[in-house]
């Protein structure tokens, strides 16, 4: 693997534990949805983080949660404007949407920083043109946790009849939707949130974050008649395991 030096230019913290650093660095291009791997030394300790930055800005940004016996985050969490990192020359991953068949509605789901791909996507033209629908599903433990909202509400307003976003607090009370994912998809509460259904006509699923959550809603897809979507055979779920930031 060829590694590049980058420099952080910016950093900021979300809430206490949730960061994005931006970084400048001469990689190569990447497809929004891809991801690359960062170091901090020349050591061989390194972990894999999605693209949040869509490919056109120079300033690529990355979203992590800070893993306190982790063996990287604790690191990043230092870090300063003007300090070194690495990268990898090349990005890597087909969680991308060349990768996604055709179909008339686009569902994202993503709990925690399993947010990141997401925003680099939507903010490319390629999805908004492809799809009637796309709504994005985001599940976080708090409702601080309910990062990049200036970006979201953005979304909302250039696209009010196109784009849903659908927030999920799982451990605060809130006036948004409470239960986890599988369970919000089995009781259809979800669907019926944003009036629309996920079914192997009309729907294409993206799937990053915790990997109990991902097959958990794989699975009660399969039973509505969705599969995984691989290279040689098509389906309608596409998956990316975001969950490695450590």
């Amino acid at each position: 693997m060829k590694w590049v030096e980058g420099k952080i230019i910016a950093l900021t913290q979300w809430a206490p534990g949730l960061y994005s650093i931006f970084v400048k660095a001469p990689i190569l291009p990447f497809v929004a949805g891809q991801f690359t791997q960062i170091r901090l030394t020349q050591e061989k300790l390194f972990r894999t983080y999605s693209f949040v930055n869509e490919p056109a800005d120079p300033n690529l940004e990355f979203y992590y949660v800070l893993v306190k016996a982790g063996s990287l985050t604790p690191q990043l969490a230092t870090l300063v404007v003007d300090d070194k990192i690495w990268l990898s020359h090349k990005a890597s991953g087909r969680f991308v949407l060349s990768e996604v068949p055709l179909a008339q509605n686009l569902w994202c789901f993503a709990t925690g920083t399993g947010l990141g791909p997401f925003l680099s996507l939507l903010k490319t033209k390629t999805p908004w043109e492809r799809f009637d629908r796309i709504v994005l599903v985001h599940s976080v433990r708090y409702s601080i946790e309910l990062t990049h909202q200036r970006l979201i509400e953005a979304w909302q307003e250039q696209y009010p009849k196109q784009f849903n976003w659908c927030p999920i607090i799982t451990r605060e009370p809130t006036h948004h939707l409470q239960e986890r994912i599988p369970q919000l998809l089995h009781s259809k509460k979800l669907e019926e949130t944003v009036n629309l259904s996920i079914n192997a006509i009309t729907s294409q699923v993206m799937l990053c974050g915790n990997p109990s959550m991902i097959n958990d809603v794989t699975q009660l897809l399969a039973q509505r008649g969705l599969k995984l979507n691989h290279f040689r055979d098509k389906g309608h779920i596409t998956v990316e395991n975001y969950w490695k930031s450590i």
